[in-house]
């Protein structure tokens, strides 16, 4: 037994410390699904697996399934607001090879390698595989984003690093009671729709990551209150107060997600530099309503874009040429106006109040990786 123990816990080390250089060394996907496609032969010819005990394997399968249809359709409805684009890569041959293939090798294989060492059962064991899985994720999203920038550094830490973790404690409670069938079923159906179906929701990056973080929660609740063995009812009068404090969370994350996103009537910017301070200083946030062609006047603070970056300065002139309005900005600590004059296609807002201090760990992060605003 202790040999047993032993032999997982040194499989477990070793696929850490692969998966972990390779986070940092540029592989591609069919390099990645050879490397998890070895690592499963090798890993299920020295550990022998233990089968999961449950009746409802083929039930879970099928649940898993309704699951991922239903993911699927919740997702292509979220298009309706945000608009559709055409998938880049259309199905054929080489979308096949390039990329489906080498995706159900990869999906495939980390479930083999899960079902294996998580059938042990052995301390700790699944806190390995789970950070194991996740790191799987991490190599898979690094082949489209470039962690040593900032904004994508953000994009894997903040939305695909914290759905993964989501997604893989759910697929590892589900594969210690019953099986990885039901989890390879889901995964392959929420991974390669974008191969095969030829129009993409364009949903925003925040909203697709709090989709995959919210949805393994739903699915465990609705597979707890199915297939728990103790009385729901008092389960559920013994949790209440974590449903409710995990209730509100969400409900903040939605807000404080629609509000990073800028998608709707309002947003929330970080003042990355000096040229407010005074009524608006570095570190502050501004919350903005987005601007909707009402009337705008002088002394007004709004937000706009000047060559790609957004910009938060007061409106101390406004022209009309010929039926076009010009504002005039200037930022309260400059001595000189802004360059030039906006008009109305480039505001984005008007500034409703600020909050103090909360930009300043994405200012020492922007200057960390030395970005500039």
């Amino acid at each position: 037994m202790k040999r047993d123990k032993l032999k997982v816990y040194i499989v477990e080390i070793l696929l850490f410390i692969i998966l972990f250089l390779a986070l940092f060394v540029s592989i591609n996907r069919k390099l990645m699904a050879l490397i998890l496609l070895t690592l499963s032969i090798v890993i299920v010819n020295t550990i022998k697996k233990k089968k999961a005990k449950s009746i409802y394997k083929n039930q879970v399968l099928y649940l898993m399934i309704g699951f991922g249809v239903i993911y699927l359709i919740i997702f292509y409805l979220m298009g309706l607001y945000f608009g559709y684009y055409e998938a880049p890569a259309k199905f054929g041959f080489k979308t096949i090879v390039n990329f489906i293939l080498p995706f159900v090798v990869i999906i495939i294989s980390s479930e083999v390698i899960r079902n294996v060492l998580i059938s042990q059962k052995f301390k700790y064991s699944d806190v390995f595989v789970l950070i194991d899985m996740v790191l799987v994720d991490l190599i898979v999203y690094t082949g489209v984003y470039d962690i040593s920038n900032f904004e994508d550094m953000l994009t894997v830490v903040g939305f695909i690093l914290f759905a993964s973790i989501a997604c893989n404690l759910l697929f590892n409670y589900i594969t210690i009671r019953f099986g990885s069938k039901g989890v390879i079923a889901y995964r392959l159906m929420t991974v390669l729709f974008v191969y095969i179906i030829p129009i993409i929701p364009d949903v925003y990056l925040f909203f697709r990551s709090f989709l995959r973080m919210i949805y393994p929660y739903i699915i465990f609740v609705v597979l707890e209150y199915t297939y728990s063995k103790t009385n729901y009812a008092t389960a559920f009068k013994d949790k209440r107060k974590n449903i409710i404090t995990t209730t509100i969370l969400m409900i903040l994350m939605v807000l404080l997600i629609a509000l990073i996103s800028c998608r709707f009537t309002y947003g929330i910017l970080v003042i990355g530099s000096g040229s407010m301070t005074g009524s608006i200083d570095k570190g502050d946030a501004v919350l903005f309503k987005q601007y909707n062609g009402s009337s705008i006047k002088e002394g007004d603070i709004i937000i706009f874009t000047n060559n790609d970056i957004k910009t938060v300065h007061r409106v101390i002139d406004i022209e009309n040429v010929n039926g076009e309005y010009r504002y005039y900005t200037k930022g309260d600590a400059n001595q000189i106006k802004d360059d030039g004059y906006r008009v109305k296609n480039d505001i984005l807002g008007k500034s409703l109040f600020k909050i103090k201090y909360i930009g300043y760990p994405t200012i020492w992060l922007r200057d960390l990786f030395g970005e500039k605003y």
